[in-house]
């Protein structure tokens, strides 16, 4: 089925996950037993493998281990979740040690870079455009690499930075906020004072990319 498939039948009584790599990593879907559909965007004929016998909740792969590749990330706050800062949280933070690599949870094209530096007035800036889905995600406070470039494409699971405080009052601060923009946007949403939300709640974003948020 190598990067062959656009539309699948599952014709087995058990549920069957396609992933986007092949070795049953990256992007997924999972069919339900019987089941007729179309691949997602993440894997319409960008399929390299796939397994029966599995189950929806299974087949996910938790959002932190997808940024950090590694056990011991958390989510620190979550969509819309501050509890002690005036405004709406316009994405996802997710925290593991300075230094810890950080990859890319979808695949697109690299449309925007700010570096920054650590501190609170060095914010930086990895914006991931996927034209596929109109949608573009954003991360913000990391390191990004030295050979990442604006007009780059990255696939899901390539390493884009590492774990930093740009633009973060403290080292013991420091985390990762992705974000998902309908659209091409270069930047990210103002959350911080801001009363409004201009992003969707991204659940069923991560959900369809193969992701459970956590």
């Amino acid at each position: 089925m190598k990067n062959d498939a656009a539309a699948v039948w599952n014709r087995t009584s058990d549920p069957v996950t396609v992933y986007f790599n092949h070795d049953y990593k990256g992007a997924r879907q999972t069919i339900k037993a019987g089941g007729k559909v179309n691949l997602n965007s993440d894997l319409k004929n960008e399929n390299a493998s796939h397994k029966f016998n599995t189950n929806d909740g299974d087949s996910k792969e938790n959002l932190t281990h997808g940024l950090y590749d590694a056990s011991g990330g958390s989510i620190t706050c979550g969509f819309d979740g501050y509890e002690n800062t005036p405004g709406r949280h316009e994405g996802i933070d997710m925290a593991r040690s300075v230094g810890s690599p950080v990859y890319a949870l979808v695949r697109g094209e690299v449309i925007n870079i700010v570096r920054g530096s650590n501190g609170s007035g060095g914010l930086s800036t990895i914006a991931v455009y996927n034209s596929d889905v109109n949608k573009t995600v954003i991360y913000l406070h990391t390191n990004p690499s030295s050979s990442l470039q604006e007009g780059d494409r990255v696939d899901r699971e390539d390493r884009i930075a590492t774990e930093a405080w740009h633009g973060v009052s403290s080292s013991g601060a420091a985390h990762t906020h992705v974000e998902v923009r309908d659209g091409r946007k270069p930047l990210a949403a103002v959350s911080v004072g801001d009363p409004d939300l201009e992003n969707d709640n991204p659940a069923s974003f991560w959900s369809a990319r193969g992701y459970n948020v956590r």
